[in-house]
């Protein structure tokens, strides 16, 4: 059903028009979609008890100029030396899941549940099960900062004899101990938060019984909805639902019933117009994956001539080879090999290898910075309260891996940072405005490179065999 590139037809628009009447209706109560609400530095951090932020909605500032980052000398040296980015987005793993026992990094052994208990950590299996992970279930968990109400299954880590691979990444390059995922989740938006550092007020993906083809196909189906806030909120209801959130599990239901309906097809700025203004050229690499079709929301993209640089994975190699990659990228693996639970974690470690190998064997190696990390927090514990920024996060912590010849040798980088600082570097770097308040102040990562430092050479590993 999918439509080809183009502008709407006639019958488009009557569909949309049929469904933006509808739009406005409220949902009272949603606990069975979203999750049961029961125990089941430069970005900006949490304001003192009882104060809440200035600005609640990202996309309600215009133009905003951005926080004052790294020096002019690293900025000069980090254009200079980096001609490309890749932003490589996996799926559903938390900071403490895959590091928290790493050396040196702010991990951890314990947790705490929401009945008050402290438990070890357990070892972490090659298949987790699948916990979890909307926007409410992220409000449940950090619990106002208590980080407590975790599903009890979900309290596991891993050991480097688990995941060599992202263990010796960290080991050689820079591991980010401080990193959070931009929403409280899930991954259907926190990949528009990887394009636009806004969802356009959407708090989920399309669920079933929200879509009207048997499939996620967003603006090509007028008649699909999925949940968001409304597009009208005063600032004293913006401000009412940011203090249900600090309340986690007590305040999901009051929470809730202010969510509405809306088609997940809308326009708003993303990166990709900024670098297409500036010359700059950029695709998404995307794998096999319904959840995973962040422009696939997005009007201008979807219907107009951009749509063509969405490709297959696959095609990422093929450019590599060839000496077509663009500036940036963004890649992601099909599902299986995402690390989504219950995938496997060795699989998905397998295609970052071979993803990262080739990489580094290419003729791009010396001009390049890597951005490796993880969606949303799959449900899985972690101990670090995150930022309460805005109404949308920031969500749990999760891993990201900084890759470059210019990346610091086996440093952790403890800097705040999130999904919106890997468009506050490509902004830096590539001399582009931020799009809203939350790429204006993020970090712009240059912490994590010395470009005095002999480049580092390409690190080839070998893929392992995996349990059966």
């Amino acid at each position: 059903m999918s439509s080809p590139a183009g502008p709407p037809s006639s019958s488009w628009r009557a569909r949309s028009r049929l469904v933006g009447a509808s739009a406005l209706v409220l949902v009272v109560s949603f606990a069975c979609t979203f999750g049961g609400g029961d125990s089941s530095s430069s970005t900006p951090s949490s304001p003192p008890s009882g104060r809440v932020p200035k600005v609640l909605e990202p996309s309600e500032i215009a133009n905003p100029s951005p926080a004052p980052g790294a020096s002019a000398a690293q900025v000069a040296l980090a254009r200079q030396k980096i001609k490309h980015i890749i932003f490589v987005i996996k799926e559903n793993r938390t900071f403490d899941n895959l590091f928290g026992r790493y050396p040196g990094a702010d991990g951890a052994t314990q947790g705490t549940t929401c009945d008050g208990q402290t438990v070890t950590l357990g070892r972490a299996p090659d298949r987790v099960p699948d916990y979890g992970h909307s926007f409410t279930d992220g409000i449940a968990a950090i619990d106002g900062g208590k980080m407590d109400c975790f599903n009890p299954g979900a309290y596991v880590t891993y050991t480097r004899s688990d995941i060599p691979s992202y263990w010796t990444y960290a080991d050689r390059f820079v591991l980010a101990d401080h990193f959070f995922s931009s929403i409280y989740g899930p991954t259907g938006v926190e990949h528009l938060w990887t394009f636009a550092a806004q969802s356009d007020r959407f708090v989920d993906h399309v669920r079933p019984g929200q879509l009207a083809s048997g499939e996620r196909e967003f603006c090509d189906d007028p008649l699909e909805t999925a949940f968001s806030f409304p597009t009208n909120m005063s600032r004293d209801q913006q401000v009412a639902a940011y203090r249900l959130e600090n309340q986690g599990p007590a305040g999901l239901q009051s929470l809730r019933s202010s969510f509405v309906y809306r088609w997940p097809c809308f326009d708003v700025k993303v990166l990709p117009d900024l670098l297409q203004k500036a010359g700059l050229t950029w695709k998404e690499y995307r794998g096999i994956n319904e959840w995973v079709q962040p422009l696939r929301m997005i009007r201008h993209v979807r219907f107009s001539s951009m749509y063509r640089n969405v490709v297959p994975e696959p095609t990422f190699f093929q450019d590599l080879h060839s000496g077509t990659l663009p500036t940036v990228s963004w890649l992601t693996p099909d599902l299986g090999y995402s690390d989504h639970p219950p995938q496997s974690i060795c699989r998905g470690e397998n295609w970052t290898v071979d993803a990262l190998n080739a990489i580094m064997s290419s003729r791009y190696w010396n001009s390049t910075a890597v951005v490796l990390t993880w969606d949303d927090f799959g449900g899985l514990y972690d101990h670090v309260a995150p930022p309460h920024v805005d109404l949308y996060g920031l969500g749990p912590r999760v891993p990201a891996l900084i890759i470059s010849p210019w990346a610091k040798r086996g440093f952790i980088d403890h800097r705040t940072m999130e999904f919106s600082s890997v468009f506050r570097l490509i902004e830096t770097i590539f001399h582009l405005p931020p799009m809203t308040s939350r790429d204006a102040n993020a970090d712009d990562m240059l912490s994590a490179f010395d470009f005095h430092q002999q480049p580092q050479p390409p690190l080839i590993l070998q893929q392992r065999t995996c349990p059966t």
